[in-house]
């Protein structure tokens, strides 16, 4: 018989592209000069992907481990979008 299905696990390659459509986003603010709004609203959307992508493991995660692992992953989140949008911006120079 069938187990049921009560919480699929999203497939780690739709994750890894999600991820990687957030720093293309960025990478796209940057080269067409976008609001510094629309990039922290960027920012703020992979942010909450990644909460909710990963809840399941964060949810076993217990106190200072808890805090720990969120604050490195949001300020290595920060450092790709960033890295991303600067891309953007000199990139921006070698199209036109």
């Amino acid at each position: 018989m069938l187990a049921p299905m009560s919480m699929r696990r999203l497939d780690d390659f739709t994750v890894a592209a999600c991820d990687g459509g957030f720093a293309i986003a960025a990478f796209g603010c940057g080269l067409f000069d976008a609001p510094l709004w629309l990039t922290g609203l960027v920012a703020f959307a992979m942010l909450a992907y990644w909460s909710w992508s990963r809840r399941r493991a964060l949810n076993r995660l217990r106190g200072a481990t808890w805090a720990s692992v969120s604050t490195l992953a949001v300020f290595v989140i920060i450092a790709i979008l960033a890295g991303s949008y600067w891309l953007g911006l000199n990139a921006k120079d070698l199209v036109t």
